[in-house]
């Protein structure tokens, strides 16, 4: 698997790649194309990555996802599941329900900013840090309403549980939404089993204190639009590792610490890998 510096410096080795980000990024375009006029990863057939047209404003009453906002960013649960009738089209917790989009965690946001276009956390530089601490505190934010909320709160973990019946999918078949056990990574089966066994309040008192947040670098991420994931530690989920074990064996991790991050937008080792393509 590549370190964190060898990912940074073979996206950068895409001049042409990176001009056409940055020229996006700078508002010189409106679209992400290759000059074949193909879209670049991440991106939709319109040149455009989803986040760029789609509102994400909407809470649960307007058939949205969004959970909570700061002056600069939006916090929503993954949503536009095709794959079944499921609440505002959120994406489901269950691996046999969503496969590879489903939720890496029974509690889990991506924040997003508003209006500014930056392409991938790659493109991240020192002049960032106060946005990418307002997503992070944004992100904790909106995992404290979904630990907090109650049954009737669309998506809060106490919702997430009371969920159960089966559902029918695009195909026909008919499946179980109940989270169940199997549900999760083997190392969080425990703290599952106290959400039901009568430790709810220690375990969602130890959320508190697990919250991630990380990055998909590059082609780790489905969307070419700058969003942070935000999720509990112990309560990751099949479909967590199931992403992880996909992007090791493509030679890439799929979440990327914050930290790591950070660490390379202070060091000024973005700033000079962007210079070097300009």
């Amino acid at each position: 698997m590549m370190n964190l510096e060898t990912t940074y410096e073979q996206f950068y080795a895409d001049e042409g790649l990176v001009k056409t980000i940055l020229d996006w990024e700078a508002r010189k375009t409106d679209e992400l194309r290759r000059p074949s006029g193909e879209p670049i990863h991440g991106v939709l057939g319109n040149g455009k990555p989803l986040f760029q047209f789609l509102d994400i404003s909407k809470g649960f009453s307007e058939g949205g996802t969004k959970v909570a906002e700061s002056e600069n960013c939006s916090a929503i649960i993954p949503a536009g599941f095709r794959g079944g009738p499921t609440f505002n089209t959120m994406n489901p917790v269950k691996f046999s329900l969503g496969e590879y989009s489903a939720l890496m965690s029974i509690g889990h946001v991506l924040i997003v900013p508003k209006t500014e276009r930056i392409y991938n956390a790659l493109t991240l530089e020192k002049c960032h840090l106060s946005l990418v601490s307002e997503m992070e505190e944004l992100g904790a934010r909106a995992l404290m309403k979904l630990i907090e909320g109650t049954a009737s709160d669309p998506g809060s973990i106490r919702w997430q549980l009371a969920q159960s019946g089966s559902m029918k999918m695009a195909d026909d078949t008919e499946k179980n939404i109940q989270v169940t056990e199997d549900d999760f990574n083997d190392s969080c089966k425990d703290s599952f089993r106290g959400l039901l066994d009568g430790r709810m309040e220690a375990i969602l008192e130890e959320c508190k204190g697990k919250m991630k947040f990380s990055f998909h670098l590059g082609s780790a991420a489905s969307i070419g639009y700058l969003h942070m994931h935000a999720y509990l530690g112990n309560l990751l989920t099949v479909a967590h590792d199931k992403m992880e074990s996909k992007a090791q064996g493509q030679g890439h991790r799929k979440n990327t610490p914050i930290d790591d991050v950070v660490y390379m937008m202070m060091t000024g080792k973005v700033a000079a890998l962007k210079s070097a393509c300009r």
